[in-house]
Parts: structure tokens; sequence; C-alpha cells
């Protein structure tokens, strides 16, 4: 995978993939990029976590354990206000923890590495939700290859503990060079509630360039 350089809140918000320029991935963030990314930190007791308003919050990732994922918030109107957590490999059980901000889960986006993913020219995001699907269905393969258009941006939770389940399949696309590869489609296996922007996908997939800027409701 590429990494997409510093943050550039100049370039478009464009989500997706795109097959006419070598089936390149076509999107608007590189949240792998933020010269000075913060640490989680290391889990607190829960008295602390809620003194300081902080969630606990675990990614199940099926179908690619040495994966690594980034939490990223990007508000659409608050560019210099991007924030990015560490990038975490997915362990042996499936899971990567992090610990942020409650107040930050609100408007997340999640970004993922698959060491196999083509050079599309731009960076994986997680689906929350695909258009047409209720908050808590069932989301399948076949129904994430079909979708059209999808949103990456989860509406978060008031919780100190939280646990989201994705999936990880791949699909078939054209690197920058125009040679086939594989791509990770990613997905919420349960729908979440999102935020805007809905996107158009590529097979189910979604991606950015310079940041994943979600829209507030």
């Amino acid at each position: 995978m590429t990494r997409i350089g510093p943050l550039r809140r100049g370039a478009l918000l464009v989500t997706g993939l795109l097959t006419a320029v070598g089936g390149s991935l076509a999107t608007g963030s590189a949240a792998h990029a933020s010269p000075s990314a913060p640490s989680t930190g290391q889990l607190q007791p829960p008295a602390q976590r809620q003194a300081a308003g902080s969630t606990d919050l675990t990614l199940v990732v099926r179908g690619c354990d040495r994966c690594d994922v980034q939490l990223v918030r990007a508000i659409d109107g608050e560019a210099d206000h991007v924030w990015t957590s560490k990038l975490r490999r997915v362990g042996p059980d499936h899971q990567v923890s992090f610990q942020l901000r409650t107040a930050r889960t609100h408007g997340l986006s999640f970004v993922i590495d698959a060491p196999w993913g083509g050079n599309t020219g731009a960076v994986p995001n997680m689906v929350t939700r695909y258009a047409g699907h209720r908050v808590g269905t069932v989301v399948h393969r076949a129904d994430a290859r079909a979708a059209h258009r999808a949103e990456g941006c989860w509406a978060g939770t008031q919780a100190d503990t939280a646990r989201l389940r994705f999936q990880v399949d791949r699909v078939a696309v054209r690197t920058v060079d125009g040679h086939r590869a594989k791509a990770p489609l990613v997905y919420s296996r349960h729908t979440l509630p999102s935020w805007k922007p809905m996107v158009h996908t590529y097979r189910g997939t979604i991606g950015n360039q310079d940041a994943f800027y979600c829209e507030r409701p």
C-alpha cells in the first residue's frame, strides 16, 4: 500500500475506487501520513477512564491477522484538528485495541493496511454502513460486493468500552501502473450508526487519499 504523504485538506474528498485510470483507488485521506500521530496510551483503570471520559475500543477484524489498523477523526470544516491513533497490528485473536477520548469516537473512521494489498494509490477504509442497510443488520460478503454506496464514519458511543466487528475480504483491482492486484474489502459485520458522507464504492470498497472527512449530523 502506498503511504500518502502529509495531510492536505486541499485534496478532494473522493471516496471509492476508480477503474478509469489503472483501476486506482480514488478517495480523500492519508491517515497514515500524519506527521505526529499521537499514541492512544496505556489502558487505564475504569475509574480513571470515567474521570477522563475515555473509551476502550476493541475491533475484531477477521480475514487478515497481519493487517495494521489506524483510527482517524477528521471532521469536514475542521482540517486543522485531524486526529490519528498509532498504527496497531491485528493480533492472533483477530483483535486490535485502542484507548481514546470518548468524544473522539463520534465521526471516527478506520483505515487498514493489508500486507498483500496492491499499490492502488490510496489508503483503504473500513465500511461502517452500506446504503439500504438498517443499523444492526447483518452484512454478508455478497451484500458488500454488490453495494454501490457506503459510509465510513462511525457515529460513536458514550460508553467506556465498545467492540466493533469487521470482516476483511479481497477484491481484484489494478495498481497505479496497471498491474492486477488485490485490495481489501473491509466492512462491519453488523451495520453501524454512521455519519455522512455516503460515497460511491468500487466492488464495495472505499478509501482515501488525504483524510476521510466526516460530516456532523
